[in-house]
This record gives structure tokens, C-alpha cells and sequence, in this order.
């Protein structure tokens, strides 16, 4: 008899490959985001959504940021015409890439979809596996494997404002018995925005492969490339000095034409996966360099647009370097056996290095001119006036037990001993110095512990703790430095599979606090304690799946309170989070019946209601509002479809951000369609 697929998976050992790449739909029933094996997502104690292949390829996601914008909770904050910031719960989120922690800054670009198999969210604290980092969440993107099966797949699309994009991917075994299979992924996108005078040029190249080196052991290797060039990129309108918006036209540009940004992304993978009976050792490792440039002119910090003369004071500047990561991921886990009954250990270590090294010119005030004529703002001198270099690194020690001492009950327990040192230096231009060390923690301990509870067969309540930590660089007055922040999560919820495993649903209460904020010493200006706190608080609902057949469907509901708990008087009881709104709601029902012999048609509706942002309340804030999306396509076979999205279907005028007076008021785009020719075979 032929093995079937389950089978050849079951011969591996069913490494996380294997398991996360045959869970693709819209009712996905593991993640590894809260841990480093794939779990049943009834039985995380936390808060996780997933974007599967399936669901990036049926809306054209192309990028993480058009994924988020569409998870429940998740808050899209446009950046520079780069990478967005995603915000869920008050806070920014965290990446991880196979499980492999890691972050960047604000800013830092990333790669497109193209080379993930899915992406996965984890809201909430996520430091037992990372140490310090976000209270918000984690991002853990999946990226492709080498195939089993021979498959190649492509797409062809066309829209608004010349956004024209290609992407090919092909994979499969080399050998007749599949012990190595590869993967080659590319894609390149060349596209104007609604706004005058932005363009950006993207390439990706990726390559994967992974080994059988024996029956229980597996090697791979991946290399990822992109190469992205942006001229004068979107990072919205400034306001009037007065606070006031502009209220121009959507495509209107202040910027100067010579603003450029460059970036290329090298990253290379690898990880060894050692089956011993059920149990799994791993270990992975990776290096990402990014040497970036970027020349460019923008209006003074703290300044706006003179309502009277249309003018406003530029600056100008210049910057190039290079961030830097290197990370290494080690685990082993598997189960065990005690009083008769099955449970689960995990037991690993991690370290996570991130550099940067910059040399720039610094802000310099170029003069004053009409916003209508930025062209002919001065470029920067090319001689660079400063130069910085940090060193940040961090590791530790984590394991987490799945305990299940009566049938319907598990408990989880984690814990990390983490690690943590950040260190910076002046490089010339600046004067040379050596590096100083501005946070360091030792032996800090993360605790998490979770309870799941089996209602029925496929219905679960859990509750959960969760711990993080944010070292931070301010002095207290004898000279010390601040206590690390700390958030504390604590969260009930319940989750069910329904339909025979064809719909997912959950709904959760939260609560947390981000304590020992620094707070200034009224007894020694210049000083600080660590005496604030922020508390956030909220609840959500999401159901994702194909209720009926030929129905795909997911839907949303976050509410999320932020404020200020311990704060100098004129914040206390302040909303915290400026950029989240209270209320969110995302929904999207695609539905493609057989009567119809191969058309389809979608809706997608996101709706929010309002914030103030970096504005004024009354003055300068963004009420509440909905946006409709729509696809009609048709599948001509298995193997070939077409179909075309409408954005924004009723050209709704918003802002997806207020920022200050000088930048970052970025509308929503207008109404666009994007055609696409999708292929697989």
C-alpha cells in the first residue's frame, strides 16, 4: 500500500515543517507562536490568530503589514514609507521567525509575504520564549520549505497608480526518494502611490532546501534577499501651525522629489532538526544585514505650515549604515510519561544579538519655502557630522511544562532566566570613544502559567498569567539605573472548533499593567524613579472559518481600554495608547458556490472608532469610520484564476494615522482596484 502524506509526516517525526505547512485554511488548528512545537490552538492559554497561506494568497496579502491591518486587535502605524509599526493592546509587537526571537526598531524594513508560508499572532506577553520585549504580542512568520511534491505557483497583477507586480514560486524533491527538496521563490513589484512623487521598486529572491541526512535527522538552509528602493516615500502631510489639518487633496506632496531610501536585506537560515523517538532537538540559527542610505528633507520637528503664506521651515539630512542581527534558537521537547498519564516538556535557550552602525549628517535647517515648491529645497552636504554604533544583546534559559493530571485539564507552566545588555559608542565623525554599557540585567526571571479546560470535545476555557520585562537606560539620582519596566498579563477566555473542525471561534477578557515607568524626581531634575504605571484593559471576539461550503469567513471585535495609572498630574487617567482606537471591528466573507461553475465575490468591511493620535482633541483628530473592500474573480480550473479587489469601494476620506504638525497626518488611500492572474499547478 502507498504511504499517504500523513504517513511520510508520521515517518519524520511530524517535525513543525510538516505539521504548520498541511494546517492551511481558514480554520487552522495549530501554532507554534506560543511555543516551539505546533500546539492545538484550543490548548494556548493565550490569545492567537493566524494567516495562512490559503487566506494570503485568496486577498493578495503581498505584504505583513496588509495582513495585520486585517487581524483582530492589530493597529497598522504607517512609518516612513518602510515598515509599519503593529500595535495590539496598547503596545508595539515583537517578531519572531520560525520561533527564532528577534526585533527591530521602528522603521527596520522586512520581507514581503512572498517567501512565508503563514504568519502567526500571539497577543499578550510572549516572554517566556523572548525575554524582554513587548506586552503587546508577537509576530512569528513561518517561512517556505522545500516541498514534497513537485508544485509550481505565480501571479501576474496590475492596479491603481501603476502598482504592477510579478512572483513566482517552484519547489520539490531533487532525489527519487524526496530526501532533498528545495525551494525557489522571487518576486518584484515597481508601483507609484496615490501620493504625488512616491515610488518604490522591490525585488525578492529566496532559495530553501532541507535534507533527510538520516531518517531521523534533518538539516535546512534558506537565503533571502530583497532590494528596496523608495523616491520621496509616503509619510503623510504635515498639519498648520494652528493644529489645523490641511485638508489637501489625498495626492497632494510637501516633500521634495530627491528623497530617496535604500535598503537591502540579506538574511541567511539554517537549523538542524534531530528526531529521538517523540522527541524533537532543534536547533536554529540566523543572520540578517541590512546596509540602508537614506538623503532626504522634511519639515522642522515641532514646526508646521504658516496658514497665512502656504510656508513652512525645512530640514534636511543624511544617514547611512547598517543594522545588523544575529539570533540562535536551541530546544528540545517532546513528551513524558508520569502517574499513568501523557504530558509535554520543552527545555531550550536562546540568544539575540542586534546591531546598528550609522554615520550621518544631522537635521539641518535648510530655510523656509512654500510647501508647493519643495523641490527646491536644498540636498544635505554629503560630509557626515556624527556617527553612533550600538551592540545590544540578550539570552537565556526557558523551558515550559504541559502538565495533564485528569483527562479534561491541562496546565501550563514556563518560566525564562534571561540575560540582557545593551552597550553603545561614538564612531568617527563623532568623537571615538569606547563602548558604555546603558542597560544590564542579570538573572531576570519571567514566569507564565496557564490552565485549559476541556468543556467539551472541542471547546476549551483557559485563563493565564504572563510576565515581561523592558530594561531601561534613565538614572536615578545616585546614579543607578532604573529597574527594568515589568507587564504583567492576566486573561480568561474561550475557544471552540465547531462544524467538524471548519470554524474557529474565541472570545477573551484582558488585563495588564506596564509598571516601573520612569517618572522625573521632583527632588533632582535631570533624574528619575521608577514609579509609573500604565494599565490596559479589554475584551475580543474572532471567528475564522468555512461555515458552509463555498463560504470562507472571518470576523473581529477588539475593545481596548488604555490609560495612565500612576502619572504626573496632567497625564493621570490620560488615554496611553494615542494610536489604538477603543473599538475595532474587521470582517471578510468570501463566497465561491459550485452552482456559479467557478465565479467568486468578496466583502470585506473594517470600521474603528476615533482617535485623537499625536493631534488635538476637537481640533486635529480622526472621527470614527468604516471601510469597504470588495473581489470579484472567476476560477477558470483547478489551476488558474482571476480576480479583481476594489479598496476603500466607497472612496471614504480618512486618516490612517495623525501624527504631529510637521509629519505623519497619512490619509487612507483613496478607492483602487488591483487585477491579478494567479496560477498553481
Amino acid at each position: 500500500m502507498a504511504e499517504t502524506e500523513d504517513q511520510t509526516s508520521a515517518h519524520r517525526g511530524e517535525i513543525t515543517v510538516t505539521a504548520i505547512r498541511e494546517d492551511d485554511s481558514y480554520a487552522p488548528k495549530k501554532a507554534t507562536v506560543a511555543g516551539k512545537a505546533p500546539a492545538d490552538i484550543l490548548e494556548i492559554p493565550q490569545s492567537v490568530s493566524v494567516v495562512t497561506r490559503e487566506q494570503i494568497e485568496d486577498r493578495n496579502f503581498f505584504t505583513i503589514g496588509e495582513a495585520l491591518q486585517q487581524v483582530t486587535g492589530i493597529t497598522v502605524m504607517p512609518f516612513d514609507g518602510s515598515n509599519p509599526d503593529y500595535r495590539a493592546r496598547g503596545f508595539v509587537l515583537d517578531y519572531a521567525y520560525d520561533g527564532v526571537p528577534s526585533t527591530f526598531s521602528s522603521g527596520v524594513p522586512e520581507f514581503d509575504l512572498v517567501i512565508y508560508e503563514r504568519l502567526e499572532v500571539q497577543r499578550g506577553p510572549t516572554g517566556l520564549f523572548r525575554g524582554s520585549g513587548s506586552p503587546g504580542g508577537t509576530i512569528n512568520l513561518i517561512r517556505k520549505r522545500g516541498q514534497d511534491k513537485v508544485a509550481v505557483s505565480g501571479a501576474l497583477s496590475a492596479g491603481s497608480w501603476n502598482n504592477y507586480r510579478g512572483e513566482f514560486d517552484v519547489g520539490g524533491p531533487v532525489d527519487a526518494a524526496g530526501r532533498l527538496r528545495v525551494r525557489a521563490v522571487a518576486s518584484l513589484t515597481d508601483r507609484d502611490f496615490f501620493q504625488a512623487k512616491s515610488h518604490a521598486r522591490k525585488m525578492i529572491a529566496y532559495g530553501a532546501l532541507d535534507y533527510d541526512l538520516t531518517p531521523s535527522t534533518t538539516i535546512g538552509a534558506s537565503i533571502s534577499y530583497q532590494d528596496n528602493k523608495a523616491n520621496t516615500p509616503m509619510n503623510g502631510q504635515p498639519a498648520f501651525s494652528n493644529q489645523g489639518f490641511l485638508n489637501f487633496p489625498r495626492s497632494f506632496q510637501h516633500l521634495p522629489d530627491w528623497n530617496i531610501f535604500t535598503e537591502k536585506t540579506v538574511e541567511y537560515a539554517a537549523e538542524v532538526q534531530q528526531r529521538v523517538g517523540d522527541w524533537s532537538i532543534v536547533v536554529r540559527a540566523l543572520k540578517r544585514d541590512i546596509p540602508r542610505s537614506w538623503m532626504d528633507a522634511f519639515i522642522q520637528p515641532g514646526t508646521g505650515v504658516d496658514p497665512a503664506t502656504l510656508t513652512a521651515t525645512y530640514v534636511n539630512r543624511r544617514s547611512e549604515g547598517e543594522n545588523g542581527k544575529e539570533a540562535l534558537d536551541a530546544y528540545a521537547t517532546g513528551p513524558f510519561t508520569l502517574f499513568g498519564r501523557q504530558h509535554d516538556l520543552t527545555i531550550g535557550y536562546s540568544f539575540d544579538k542586534r546591531t546598528t552602525a550609522f554615520l550621518s549628517r544631522s537635521q539641518t535647517v535648510a530655510g523656509r519655502f512654500s510647501i508647493f515648491d519643495a523641490d527646491v529645497v536644498p540636498r544635505p552636504a554629503r560630509a557626515f557630522t556624527s556617527g553612533s554604533e550600538t551592540d545590544l544583546r540578550q539570552s537565556g534559559l526557558h523551558a515550559q511544562l504541559r502538565l495533564r493530571p485528569l483527562e479534561p485539564l491541562t496546565i501550563v507552566l514556563g518560566g525564562r532566566i534571561s540575560d540582557y545588555t545593551n552597550r553603545i559608542r561614538g564612531i568617527a565623525p563623532s568623537p571615538v570613544t569606547a563602548f558604555r554599557v546603558t542597560s544590564k540585567e542579570r538573572g531576570q526571571f519571567t514566569p507564565s502559567v496557564g490552565a485549559v479546560l476541556h468543556l467539551a470535545k472541542n471547546v476549551t476555557l483557559y485563563g493565564s498569567y504572563a510576565d515581561i520585562f523592558n530594561p531601561q537606560t534613565a538614572l536615578r539620582k545616585d546614579g543607578t539605573v532604573l529597574d527594568p519596566r515589568v507587564g504583567q498579563q492576566y486573561e480568561v477566555g474561550l475557544k471552540g472548533r465547531f462544524l467538524d473542525g471548519r470554524l474557529n471561534a474565541s472570545a477573551a477578557v484582558f488585563r495588564s499593567k506596564d509598571k516601573n515607568r520612569l517618572l522625573e524626581d521632583v527632588t533632582a531634575p535631570g533624574f528619575y524613579v521608577a514609579a509609573g504605571e500604565v494599565k490596559i484593559e479589554g475584551f475580543e471576539f474572532e471567528a475564522t472559518g468555512s461555515p458552509i461550503a463555498g463560504l470562507d469567513l472571518t470576523l473581529g471585535y477588539t475593545n481596548v481600554k488604555t490609560e495612565y495609572a500612576v502619572a504626573p498630574a496632567s497625564q493621570q487617567g490620560a488615554v496611553f495608547d494615542i494610536f489604538t482606537p477603543r473599538h475595532q471591528f474587521k470582517a471578510y466573507a468570501r463566497y465561491e458556490p459550485e452552482a456559479l461553475g467557478g465565479a467568486f465575490a468578496a466583502i470585506g468591511l473594517n470600521a474603528q472608532s476615533g482617535v485623537v493620535g499625536a493631534g488635538v482633541a476637537g481640533v486635529r483628530e480622526q472621527g470614527a469610520f468604516a471601510i469597504a473592500n470588495a473581489q470579484l474573480g472567476f476560477r477558470f480550473n483547478a489551476h488558474l484564476r482571476a480576480f479583481v479587489i476594489a479598496n476603500n469601494l466607497f472612496d471614504k476620506v480618512y486618516y490612517v494615522r495623525v501624527g504631529s504638525i510637521n509629519t505623519y497626518n497619512n490619509y487612507g488611500e483613496p478607492r483602487n482596484v488591483l487585477l491579478t492572474l494567479r496560477a498553481s499547478y
